[in-house]
């Protein structure tokens, strides 16, 4: 059984513990039990313990289903109150300082939630927030202690722990103190929460107005002068997104104009990766408008999306459609990318695309720079270059809708990899999965699952012991992670809050460089690898194997730079000179249909270069893809940069006002 399968398997054995510890209770009022009552009240509170520290995905049908965690403590209490009365009269002093308790307790827990809700309310209206630019003046104080805000629902829902023991104390014993102190307790616990967060609380609503706010960000930015931006903004927030960003990240710094990055979404800032260039995200657009950068000619944007019209809007700015990834995707040649006045592609290929979208985008808008991510990928050598033949297996998702769906993992994938385990030859397979694989499609997650299934049993019957041993190289990977996440955090939990965020960002990489070089040591040269986190990452993946197999992605493109031998699934059954004319990456592949016909040929390629047949048409695609090597595509990216913004600044010469003074400095004028 997998990893995975095995947490599925203990959050169903948790939740119907919980579950059934409620019908226990249930049926203890009824019969008048109170030991089946307190045994059945402790495993609820064990369950419900076991399921958050779990973080289970069984928390979220519990609350679909009306069954949250507020509604779990309080059916609880009233079960208890029903409890009292069913063994003593409504009216006994059990029940009285039972009701009362509660009621005291709900109202701390109450206004401690609303007082940390406002917090958060407040604070979110503020106009922007910021990595990398000193905004000190503003004296924007810290939120209260992360352990009085994270999960505070949860904590201050247990402060009831006293009060139900004691209360079932009174009634096994008949003795008034131990409901009356177990209430005591409860509500004094509540009232001590409510007393130790009030003044952090009531530091961190002393915020500034949004003028005053808008006014100190201009300040910086006057005095940064950013000259080129990387807008994004998305609706669908979260880190399998965030990637058309951050692949971005070190090929601006290496830019030379002076970069800024510009979010919309507060949660993307979790999700950015580290980086030295600053950072501002303004949710609202009229408060982007204020924003202002004097010296900024070149946007550059990863994504196409409505709120980009906010940054449009900026006549004095080239923009430019960067994309986040060259493929054969309908998204690779939008018709929406006409309202950029460039779009960078990779090679020719790339122009090619749009240049069959007639009257949609014209040729001079086209300008190939090369995919500057590539650079570390190492070249194929003619022969394997691993121990042992590996064969990494990247499959594209299921796509917004089912005409989009290019993915292999349904129809294929399953199949694909029982054929690998069983090949005569060993071979080693590394599963790297597109992010978002089983978001949208039910039977894409369930053939995910059943894949990672196959490869982790197969590690686990080849193995056995070792794969156990390896634990200890995951417990120092689990360090590094530690350490990464400490680096990673700001603001008031911060362990570094002194580094400047270019020394973060040295610190980060240096220790996800170290994560990777454990990564690959931590198991048996000859294992298979399920890669669904960060490390290692997917051009580290490409150097530690000999052959892709794919589908019509930019993985495939990617790819095509180390010259290594690959494959791609033709689902539709076109014949192969069709399908290569239709998909420009496939011009140099090896074609699998649906039942993996066409890979013993492309495994063959891999053991021997002189089976490898396409090895002069992938030279070729190589250059028609992403360009020539020389010169660098670096170079090339940073020299579109530098031509778009001259051209920017003739176009809009610089205007040099006298200099305004810092907003402390003189009295704010209304905007």
């Amino acid at each position: 059984m997998g990893k995975a399968q095995r947490q599925a398997a203990l959050g169903f054995l948790i939740t119907a513990a919980l579950v059934l510890s409620f019908v226990a209770m249930l049926a203890a009022v009824v019969m008048a039990s109170l030991p089946v009552f307190a045994y059945a009240a402790a495993v609820s509170y064990a369950a419900d313990l076991l399921l958050h520290t779990s973080e289970s995905s069984t928390l979220d049908r519990l609350r679909d289903s009306r069954f949250g965690l507020t509604i779990r403590f309080l059916i609880r209490q009233f079960l208890l109150l029903a409890l009292c009365g069913s063994i003593n009269d409504l009216d006994s002093f059990v029940v009285q300082m039972t009701s009362v308790g509660l009621l005291l307790l709900f109202v701390l827990q109450l206004a401690y939630g609303a007082l940390l809700k406002r917090v958060k309310t407040e604070r979110a209206a503020l106009p922007f927030t910021t990595r990398g630019l000193d905004l000190d003046a503003l004296g924007i104080r810290r939120l209260p202690h992360p352990f009085l805000m994270n999960k505070h629902v949860r904590k201050t829902l247990h402060l009831d722990v006293p009060l139900v023991g004691g209360a079932i104390g009174t009634i096994a014993t008949d003795r008034w103190e131990y409901v009356t102190f177990g209430g005591i307790a409860s509500v004094w616990f509540a009232f001590v929460a409510f007393l130790v967060l009030l003044p952090g609380a009531r530091n961190a609503l002393i915020l500034p107005t949004a003028n005053d706010a808008i006014d100190e960000l201009n300040w910086q930015l006057r005095e940064y002068r950013p000259q080129v931006a990387l807008y994004f903004t998305f609706a669908a927030v979260s880190r399998d997104f965030m990637y058309q960003v951050n692949m971005w990240l070190e090929s601006l710094e290496s830019l030379d104009l002076r970069p800024i990055i510009v979010l919309r979404e507060r949660a993307t800032l979790r999700f950015l990766d580290a980086t030295s260039v600053p950072v501002i995200c303004v949710p609202k657009a009229e408060y982007l408008a204020r924003v202002e950068m004097p010296e900024l000619r070149v946007t550059l944007y990863p994504g196409n999306a409505g709120k980009n019209v906010h940054m449009l809007q900026r006549h004095e700015v080239k923009h430019v459609f960067i994309g986040h990834g060259d493929s054969d995707k309908l998204a690779s040649s939008n018709r929406v990318s006409k309202v950029f006045d460039e779009i960078w592609v990779a090679g020719r290929a790339g122009r090619d695309r749009y240049e069959r979208i007639k009257h949609a985008v014209t040729a001079h808008q086209i300008v190939e720079v090369g995919r500057p991510q590539l650079m570390p990928l190492r070249r194929w050598t003619g022969s394997v270059s691993q121990e042992i033949p590996t064969v990494i297996y990247a499959p594209t998702w299921e796509g917004w809708t089912d005409d989009a769906c290019y993915t292999s993992v349904i129809p294929a994938g399953e199949h694909l990899i029982r054929t690998l385990l069983a090949h005569e030859r060993q071979l080693r397979i590394i599963y790297k999965p597109h992010p978002l694989t089983g978001t949208r499609s039910p039977a894409a997650a369930a053939a995910h699952r059943r894949i990672i299934a196959l490869l982790q049993d197969d590690n686990a019957r080849r193995f056995g012991r070792k794969i156990l041993d390896s634990k200890a190289a995951a417990r120092r990977l689990a360090r590094i992670d530690k350490r990464l996440a400490a680096l990673q955090e700001r603001g008031v939990r911060s362990k570094y809050p002194d580094l400047t965020e270019e020394e973060r960002t040295t610190r980060i990489r240096k220790f996800r460089d170290q994560a990777g070089t454990l990564y690959w040591d931590s198991l048996p040269a000859d294992a298979h690898h399920v890669v669904t986190d960060r490390v290692p990452t997917l051009y580290d993946c490409f150097n530690h194997s000999d052959l892709l197999i794919g589908d019509m992605s930019s993985v495939v493109s990617d790819f095509v730079a180390t010259r290594k031998p690959y494959a791609i699934f033709n689902l539709e059954g076109l014949p192969d000179a069709e399908f290569r004319n239709e998909q420009r990456t496939a011009y140099a592949s090896y074609l699998l249909d649906a039942e993996c016909n066409g890979l013993e040929t492309a495994l063959c390629a891999m053991f021997s270069r002189d089976q490898d047949v396409m090895a002069p048409y992938r030279e070729q695609l190589k250059d028609y893809l992403l360009g020539p090597d020389n010169p660098p595509s670096t170079v090339r990216f940073a020299d579109a940069a530098n031509d778009l913004y001259l051209r920017g600044l003739r176009d809009f010469p610089i205007e040099s006002p006298e200099q305004p003074g810092h907003p402390e400095q003189q009295p704010h004028q209304p905007a």
